[in-house]
């Protein structure tokens, strides 16, 4: 074999030495006669193959490649695509491709070449934004890694980390750029301005007249080009080659940017690529132009609930032009106001306002191409948006009187067929009759408004309309309901590619705090949780304030005060920040009164009950104007009474509040104040009129499965429960509640008891039964077995057997049944 090997190519070499030309197949017959007979695996590798210029050494090689022996292999190392048959050599699967997909580092092999190989130690974010910087480029990674080590400030230099780099800048401007024709500099320079590239476009920015060639061409050059599709029309560059090219353009011929964009945008808008006309217009800057392709896709771009793109192009046009606009005006000022801008929703309605004033004839506005010139059709259906506009304000603020005579002057003047601003103010309407608190009359406007948006077929504003009519049914005790519709519309939100907006967050937040009645608390925070993440990136204050209030009842109920605590401080952060809705503003003030109350903090909750400004002799005379806000108020107040032992005070301030809220059809308010009701007699001693109140509570909840409504109130609740069972009313139901309540609280509950509730008279046993005893005793009550109250209690069964033993030993009797009742002759169920 070694023989064979020595003399392997001789017989070529000396053909190639030859003075006469020898044909090339003759040398590479000759070369591969001499390796067939040797055994054993051989493989030939050609490095920097895209050196090769010469048809004629393509010819050579795909003649070898036609005659290779089956025991050779060839390797071809090339940043250019060979000419050679490798759409023939990949039918026949004689073809293996390993191309810069396959050479991308993944996740895992990024983190350990920068935490393992060259000991960066970055964090799972750093890696992330460097993996998605780089697309996975084993050599921008490793530039990456040169470039942070020994410094301090990685994390900035990680932010930074572009095209631009000098390490990155060097490399593609030596190893690529300038590799290049100038024809194709010029052409890659030309079109960084476009984020996708097809042939068509290409041409129109370049002058040229082969853009898609030129594209297949850089493809095959594997010129950092990435195909968008499978037909190969359209394509992306590198994200790190694209920021090279955009800074060498803007270095080189700046005066040619503008003018780039420009000729994108007028390219996209006669394709009908509007998105991408409107966002070149931005770039040229070309502001008029971008307010006029703006205005003509506007209304149905709102309409299907695009709102994280129209708002940022809105927030780029200059002030001048929007206030020269009512047409797109207007929905910045809806932008503006649920923003918390009241004051720049107010300037840019003015302006609107004064634009579209009968007295001038027509609309007296400097558009993009001269005067915005408007029908008399268009100036009162633009009056009627104002309208509406002012009537959202209203809402924003708590303006029952303006949302309802905003409300009726767009109605009366908009238009039959502009059906999705007609919808929309119906469903601003239906929030005047929900913040009076009138349940009744807001379901009845809010279905219609609902209605009227399925007619429309408005997608987006149909989920709206259904979070509306949800916040009512909850509010009217329907939980089953409420959960049915929000399972419902999530999956709508879905099909329709809506599931990441801020309204699919505000969806599940209801849905989550819906949960959390019915003791499903880890349903309730993983809905919560995922919808308080989706509003938070919005900026829509009241659907934000909403998701903060039903994730801080969710998080009290399960006992996680401090993450309340912290929910709490974020909103207090964001009031400093931001123009919160007065009435968001309040619940959160009051939901730290129940924090306090919760935590034991009694002095801080009475204190807050002084400056609150609430003054309970009043609600007698007004009792039927409680809003839906105040009512929540109130009940903390009434807690507060209740701990006070000003129980005379609470007993009348809740009966006034009861008669509101029934009147309002508030059957879930209802249920909690007549709890309370029952709680206040508890504490007066008068069990058997605090029974007969709670087990009217019970024909609302029952059907519904109502449960942290009652667990929310601590162990007076669980003690009245219990007395409740001892007497068989409605004990199945009263089990279930029982079972809910912990047998240890970690923290004070938001009603605390004092100890005597739970002490046994010393004249009437032997000795007082122990915390534990009682604990041990309270679930023998409930009809557990000794194993379950071992599960249940975290102790061994032997343990509970000794505890029962002596319960029954210091109760004097022989039987569970017998210390039931013994227990409930001496108050302790």
């Amino acid at each position: 074999a070694e023989g064979m090997v020595d003399n392997v190519g001789k017989g070529a070499l000396g053909m190639l030495q030859s003075p006469q030309p020898t044909p090339a197949e003759e040398i590479l017959t000759s070369l591969i006669n001499d390796i067939a007979p040797i055994p054993g695996r051989i493989i030939l590798v050609l490095d920097d193959y895209q050196f090769i210029g010469v048809s004629l050494v393509n010819d050579a090689l795909a003649f070898l490649l036609e005659h290779l022996p089956p025991q050779m292999h060839l390797v071809i190392v090339t940043r250019d695509d060979p000419q050679l048959p490798l759409a023939r050599l990949r039918a026949r699967c004689q073809l293996t491709e390993l191309r810069a997909a396959d050479l991308r580092f993944s996740f895992s092999e990024t983190t350990e070449f920068f935490n393992q190989i060259m000991d960066l130690d970055l964090s799972v974010e750093n890696i992330t934004a460097l993996e998605a910087r780089t697309e996975g480029w084993v050599a921008g990674l490793q530039l990456a890694a040169i470039s942070m080590q020994g410094r301090d400030d990685v994390a900035d230099l990680i932010n930074s980390f572009a095209g631009s780099h000098r390490f990155i800048m060097d490399y593609l401007l030596e190893e690529v750029l300038e590799q290049q024709t100038e024809r194709i500099q010029n052409f890659l320079l030309q079109t960084a301005v476009l984020d996708r590239l097809t042939g068509s476009l290409c041409e129109t920015l370049t002058g040229q007249d082969d853009g898609q060639r030129t594209l297949e061409m850089l493809e095959h050059s594997n010129l950092f080009i990435i195909p968008l599709d499978e037909e190969r029309r359209w394509y992306r560059y590198h994200h790190l080659f694209n920021d090279l090219l955009r800074q060498r353009l803007c270095r080189t011929q700046p005066d040619q940017v503008p003018e780039l964009h420009h000729r994108a945008s007028e390219w996209y808008e006669q394709n009908e690529f509007n998105d991408q006309a409107i966002e070149h217009a931005l770039q040229a800057p070309d502001f008029k132009r971008a307010a006029t392709l703006i205005k003509e896709i506007i209304d149905a771009a709102w309409g299907r609930g695009e709102h994280s793109k129209v708002q940022p192009w809105l927030d780029r046009l200059p002030e001048e032009i929007l206030l020269a606009m009512p047409y797109i005006g207007i929905y910045q000022a809806r932008y503006q106001c649920i923003g918390g801008q009241l004051d720049a929703a107010e300037r840019t309605l003015a302006a609107a306002e004064q634009a579209l004033d009968p007295s001038i004839g027509t609309a007296a506005s400097n558009g993009p191409q001269g005067p915005d010139l408007l029908t008399s059709t268009d100036m009162v259906k633009l009056r009627g948006r104002v309208a509406a506009t002012r009537a959202l304000m209203s809402s924003y603020q708590g303006d029952v009187q303006g949302i309802i005579s905003y409300a009726d002057q767009a109605l009366a003047f908009l238009p039959e067929e502009d059906l999705t601003w007609r919808s929309v103010t119906a469903l601003i309407l239906g929030n005047a009759h929900g913040f009076k608190g009138d349940m009744t009359a807001a379901y009845a406007a809010r279905f219609e408004a609902l209605k009227a948006c399925e007619a429309a077929g408005e997608i987006y504003f149909t989920l709206i309309a259904n979070l509306e009519l949800v916040i009512t049914l909850r509010e009217q005790g329907r939980l089953h309901k409420v959960t049915e519709i929000c399972q419902q519309q999530l999956q709508h939100a879905h099909d329709f590619g809506l599931s990441q907006t801020k309204t699919a967050g505000w969806l599940l937040a209801v849905w989550g705090e819906t949960l959390a009645e019915l003791n499903d608390l880890n349903g309730a925070i993983d809905r919560a949780m995922k919808g308080f993440r989706l509003t938070e990136s919005g900026r829509d204050l009241q659907m934000l304030g909403w998701g903060f209030m039903c994730l801080i009842r969710i998080l009290i109920s399960r006992r996680d005060l401090t993450g309340a605590e912290n929910i709490i401080q974020k909103m207090e952060n964001l009031a400093r920040e931001s123009n919160l809705p007065p009435w968001i503003a309040r619940q959160v003030s009051a939901w730290q009164a129940r924090l306090w109350l919760a935590q034991g903090k009694l002095e801080a909750a009475y204190q807050w009950m002084e400056e609150s400004g609430l003054d309970i002799n009043r609600v007698s005379r007004v009792s039927h104007e409680l809003n839906f806000f105040t009512l929540f108020d109130y009940l903390v107040i009434a807690r507060i009474l209740i701990i006070q032992k000003q129980l005379d005070e609470a007993s009348e301030l809740l009966q006034h509040l009861f008669e509101a809220a029934e009147a309002g059809g508030r059957i879930s308010k209802v249920i909690e104040i007549q709890n309370l009701q029952a709680l206040t007699y508890q504490a007066r001693g008068e069990t058997n009129r605090a029974l007969s109140i709670l087990e009217r509570t019970f024909a609302f909840a029952r059907p519904e499965g109502f449960v942290r409504i009652y667990v929310d109130e601590g162990q007076p609740m669980a003690h009245l429960l219990q007395i409740a069972l001892s007497r068989g009313i409605a004990p199945e139901y009263v089990r279930r509640l029982l079972a809910a309540f912990p047998i240890v609280e970690p923290e004070r509950t938001s009603m605390p008891t004092t100890p005597s509730e739970f002490q046994i008279p010393d004249s009437e046993i032997v000795e007082p039964l122990s915390e534990r005893e009682l604990e041990v005793l309270q679930l023998i009550a409930i009809g557990l077995t000794n194993r379950e109250i071992a599960d249940r209690l975290y102790l061994s069964l032997n343990t509970v057997k000794v505890h029962a033993r002596n319960i029954y030993g210091k109760l004097n009797v022989h039987s569970r049944t017998q210390a039931i009742m013994r227990a409930q002759e001496l108050g302790l169920l």
